[in-house]
């Protein structure tokens, strides 16, 4: 994996060792881990498949051999002109040297037709926020991801309402994908070995948890302001905020309306819930 700050020149010529460093840079070594991630994408024979971090190609090689088309994306400009060599021969293999954040992700899945597009990656622990913003964003257009995170943000990401790790992620990809914890990958996997365990998530995008929000702009809005406060009762922000500023009638009608008890914190608040409260809201008017 690598992470998102783009080297120059001067860095190029740096140890390979201080490059990774630089970017983050936390090799998987593992040949039947690789073996596991690629086998929890599924079929690939009708496949465009993205990899995001690409590293040193130890599930790019494998991804080319079994995708209909394969492109991957490594911001370390050594390491993707040393993939680009190794598979050259491969007609339906392009490798880019680019940051995946500036990378047009929507335009890609988009013209992927008719192959399905399918992302994999181990995925750099600095950009890590930000990519899963920007997949769940392109929901419209990907099949699904297989992804190697941090642990606690695997964790995070599959969390169910009620538990410590539950938050605004865990609403917002159960909102836009089913999403299962696949399997824990130790941080001695790695070269070098990061500080932290790493585990393998899967976002199927084609197959969501619950049905779409009749106002989603209100639906994202909710979810995201109302994590901002976790600890407060849902009936008090709703009451306080600007956004909302409900009154104690109109707050007690939502709560008669979706059998929802707004005396509770975001944090037990099913994703299912979350959609009935935007829906009870846009149908009254706020």
């Amino acid at each position: 994996m690598s992470g998102r700050k783009k080297i120059s020149g001067k860095h190029s010529s740096q140890p390979a060792f201080y490059r990774r460093r630089i970017l983050g840079q936390h090799f998987l070594n593992d040949q039947a881990i690789a073996g596991r991630i690629v086998g929890s994408l599924g079929p690939l024979e009708q496949a465009h498949v993205l990899e995001i971090g690409a590293g040193r190609g130890i599930l790019s090689c494998r991804l080319a051999e079994q995708a209909a088309r394969f492109t991957a994306i490594e911001l370390d400009r050594g390491l993707s002109e040393a993939l680009a060599r190794k598979l050259k021969d491969n007609g339906k293999v392009t490798v880019l040297q680019q940051d995946v954040l500036e990378f047009d992700l929507d335009t890609w899945a988009a013209q992927c037709g008719p192959l399905t597009p399918v992302v994999a990656g181990n995925i750099p622990y600095r950009i890590t926020s930000d990519l899963l913003h920007k997949l769940i964003g392109c929901h419209r257009h990907l099949a699904r991801a297989v992804l190697m995170l941090q642990e606690e943000v695997a964790r995070k990401l599959t969390a169910e309402a009620g538990g410590k790790p539950y938050g605004m992620i865990s609403v917002l990809a159960g909102y836009r994908a089913a999403r299962e914890y696949l399997f824990f990958v130790g941080r001695g996997n790695f070269s070098p070995s990061p500080g932290v365990d790493s585990a393998v998530v899967r976002l199927d995008f084609k197959a969501p948890e619950v049905a779409a929000a009749a106002d989603e702009k209100l639906f994202e809005f909710m979810v995201r302001r109302l994590f901002r406060d976790r600890r407060k009762q849902v009936q008090k922000v709703l009451r306080t905020d600007p956004g909302f500023k409900l009154n104690a009638g109109r707050i007690r009608d939502l709560a008669a309306e979706t059998g929802i008890d707004l005396s509770c914190r975001p944090e037990e608040l099913s994703v299912e819930q979350f959609v009935a409260l935007a829906e009870s809201m846009a149908g009254s008017g706020g």
